[in-house]
């Protein structure tokens, strides 16, 4: 995963460090590290500004920009949007013009697949951020819309998907590194998991416009993190 941040930073056109601003020095050595080892332009963040009194926030952008060698570091609190808008300007006025790689109506290039699984991730975390903040990683095992799906929709302009009654069924694994962490996602009587799948299934459906039945279960994957044939399996590349 590591390797993976740095061959991305390298390629891109400007690199954003986004810091927690509640534990900014958290494998700090780490980010020095692959900092210092860039040729690109470097934006340093410090975020959650709201949780932050305003006597330490001084001294911590001093030790950010201090540490990185940097000409300055910005601070942004993303839960209230304070700050966000001058955050994104600088990121913009670092970033090249360049060619339309994709038609101007298309807003994303990657599969549904990919952003239920993001949505699902996302709700384990909500849930699960002070168990189990990185352990989790979702895979959808099978995607299947009902018949006659594109028919039906395309013989009622401008109504929606969620109209019919059949729903569009998704399978997904949310894989752990050990056995008492599949415990903690499931919860009691799996009370975790159904809540985990009742949130995911809301964005789900707003995403696809239509109902959405979402079968969950929890596998472990011992220590997959450290295993670069897991890390490939699952995408990190």
């Amino acid at each position: 995963m590591v390797r993976q941040a740095e061959r991305s930073a390298a390629e891109a056109d400007v690199t954003l460090l986004l810091v927690d601003g509640t534990q900014p020095f958290d494998r700090f050595d780490l980010v020095e590290s692959l900092i210092g080892r860039l040729h690109v332009p470097v934006i340093a963040v410090i975020n959650k500004i709201d949780k932050i009194p305003l006597e330490r926030l001084g001294s911590m952008v001093e030790e950010v920009r201090t540490r990185l060698d940097l000409d300055e570091v910005l601070t942004m609190s993303a839960l209230r949007g304070e700050h966000v808008d001058e955050t994104l300007n600088q990121l913009e006025q670092r970033i090249p013009f360049g060619p339309r790689l994709y038609p101007e109506d298309m807003i994303a290039e990657q599969p549904e697949r990919f952003f239920v699984a993001e949505f699902i991730r996302q709700a384990a975390f909500d849930q699960l951020s002070e168990e189990l903040p990185y352990s989790i990683e979702v895979v959808i095992d099978e995607f299947r819309d009902p018949p006659g799906l594109d028919v039906e929709m395309s013989a009622k302009p401008g109504s929606s998907g969620g109209q019919s009654a059949t729903k569009t069924y998704v399978s997904a694994t949310l894989f752990v590194e050990r056995e008492s962490q599949k415990g903690i996602v499931i919860g009691r009587k799996a009370s975790r998991l159904r809540s985990i799948g009742s949130a995911a299934r809301k964005e789900v459906e707003i995403l696809l416009d239509r109902p959405v039945f979402l079968d969950l279960r929890v596998k472990v994957r011992a220590d997959w993190r450290d295993k670069e044939r897991d890390l490939k399996e699952f995408g990190y590349e």
